[in-house]
């Protein structure tokens, strides 16, 4: 489908819904903040439209989503005049049209339940579907979000340095004046099972020191590509979707990777990101492109168990 927006532009997927707003706001901030145009756009399927409200013709459906569309692209304006706004509805499923639009944008910014509740039931939830296949970083704003002056807590397994997440973390810790936190996350059950000759404690601890080691290295080495943010390393213990998200406590955002396939054909979100979704405020799933079959979880291999 053809999206009539600038390349590079920040898309944001709205419904008219209060958690839509939040990302709303969320998207014409960070626009304003990189310079960047922005691009409303709701979506919808006439055959799944039909069902939820019950059987609307076509055209009425346009019509509330031109208003909707309308009613977000005058508040973007108001509150960012400098920033160029666009906006459109398409005639689709609302994951399917982000995701073709992600092709173009910078970013693509939705609410944590996706585009309506209704639909989100209908359709399971959008933010997943958009998350796991996008073609680009995709951020999701849950109500209670907040602008932060934390750092950028970006997820990590050292031993599979994909560069995507760092890069979007890096990128927007520079935009924002703020520090990047890389945790790594290791997490033992998988090891206990196997460590019975009394040396258990000795091999953990040598597995973290190993962790954190390698968590610092990748730090350093980012750190000279981006020499003016601030960056710290950590390796924490336990299940990586609770850790990643207490070490996301002050976080200003928090960045996980996804293994990358573009399109919707059967790839599904790996489990920490999955999870994170759920339980963070404020999330950026990143694709990664480097397709290693080891990488069967979709998120930090080594550690998302």
């Amino acid at each position: 489908m053809d999206h009539a927006f600038p390349d590079g532009a920040v898309v944001v997927g709205v419904d008219g819904s209060g958690k839509a707003q939040h990302a709303l706001v969320w998207a014409g901030e960070e626009a304003a903040r990189r310079r960047l145009p922005i691009h409303v756009l709701y979506a919808f399927s006439p055959r799944i439209s039909a069902r939820s409200y019950e059987l609307l013709p076509t055209a009425e459906l346009i019509a509330a989503g031109e208003r909707i569309t309308a009613t977000a692209a005058a508040e973007l304006r108001a509150a960012h005049p400098e920033v160029d706004v666009t906006a459109e509805v398409q005639l689709d499923e609302p994951a399917v049209a982000l995701v073709d639009a992600s092709g173009r944008a910078s970013m693509s910014v939705l609410g944590a339940r996706g585009l309506g509740t209704v639909l989100g039931r209908l359709l399971g939830s959008v933010s997943q579907k958009v998350a796991a296949h996008a073609a680009g970083p995709v951020v999701v704003v849950r109500e209670g979000a907040t602008r932060s002056d934390g750092p950028v807590v970006v997820g990590v397994d050292p031993e599979h340095d994909a560069p995507e997440p760092l890069e979007f973390a890096f990128t927007h810790a520079a935009a924002h004046g703020v520090g990047v936190r890389i945790v790594h996350a290791a997490h033992h059950e998988r090891l206990r099972a196997d460590l019975a000759d009394g040396r258990v404690h000795d091999l953990l601890a040598e597995a973290d020191r190993h962790g954190l080691e390698a968590a610092r290295e990748l730090g350093a080495r980012w750190a000279q590509r981006h020499p003016a943010v601030p960056v710290e390393a950590r390796t924490v213990l336990g299940r990586p979707v609770d850790e990643l998200v207490r070490e996301a406590a002050d976080a200003s955002l928090l960045v996980v990777g996804a293994r990358g396939h573009h399109g919707l054909a059967g790839v599904r979100l790996g489990s920490v990101a999955r999870g994170v979704l759920h339980e963070a405020p404020l999330v950026a799933v990143v694709r990664r492109h480097d397709g290693n079959p080891r990488d069967h979880d979709g998120v930090m291999p080594a550690t998302a168990s």
